[in-house]
């Protein structure tokens, strides 16, 4: 098996195969945390002005999203999974966007296999690419590469690659280093809640993966992306 880490100075373009798109804090943790409360709809776009294009158009959506960390005026919540917990989406459609996430995610190329995860997921991915037999593996990282607020980007794909090479990293350090880390922007009194870090670090919580499918937007005749559950578990 081949397995690549990639970062966003790369050329999307060029990535070929199964492709997991990571964004730990917090994106594609919210994203579980989001399926797990059973909308109708999960629709990940890049635009601010598109999301509340489609909120005009969709019955029952939920705007969930951020910039620079912080909830976008007007949107319904935050980038927080201690928000979504909080909250009833079931039977809604949730449409959301983020910095660096939803950005990674729109860029792969269309004809690849795209999934999204963190360490809320990370052994459902493991067992997916082992179970399905999938021989190259791309992980890309949504944060830029060698800043301390992104790290766990980069651990989590050298954690998730460890997994798919047979060895069991230690997750008890990485979850230390990152506490100390870019864990430290998380306080009650900062961008998001120490219970954000908590449950973006809750390992593998969700036995399912979210695989990206691509449906035509009728707004500005853009592509939208729409996020599926397959697996057994919440």
């Amino acid at each position: 098996m081949t397995v690549s880490i990639l970062d966003p100075s790369c050329d999307a373009g060029a990535i070929s195969g199964f492709t997991v798109v990571v964004d730990v804090f917090r994106a594609f943790s919210v994203s579980y945390y989001i399926n797990a409360q059973h909308p109708a709809k999960y629709i990940v776009v890049d635009d601010v002005d598109l999301a509340f294009a489609l909120r005009d158009k969709e019955p029952n959506a939920i705007l969930v999203g951020e910039r620079q960390g912080i909830k976008i005026p007007g949107f319904d919540l935050g980038n927080s999974p201690t928000e979504i917990l909080d909250s009833n989406l079931a039977g809604k459609t949730v449409i959301h966007t983020t910095t660096a996430g939803t950005k990674g995610l729109a860029r792969q190329p269309k004809e690849n296999d795209v999934v999204v995860g963190s360490f809320v997921n990370a052994r459902a991915i493991a067992n997916h690419v082992l179970s399905a037999g999938i021989d190259t593996v791309n992980i890309y990282c949504t944060a830029p590469k060698g800043y301390l607020f992104g790290e766990e980007d980069y651990l989590f794909a050298d954690y998730l690659a460890g997994l798919l090479k047979g060895v069991q990293p230690d997750f008890a350090s990485i979850r230390q280093r990152l506490k100390s880390g870019s864990g430290q922007g998380f306080s009650e009194m900062g961008f998001a809640p120490v219970s954000d870090f908590l449950l973006c670090m809750d390992l593998d919580r969700f036995d399912s993966l979210l695989t990206r499918k691509i449906i035509q937007g009728s707004m500005h005749s853009m592509e939208l992306i729409e996020l599926g559950a397959s697996g057994t578990g919440p």
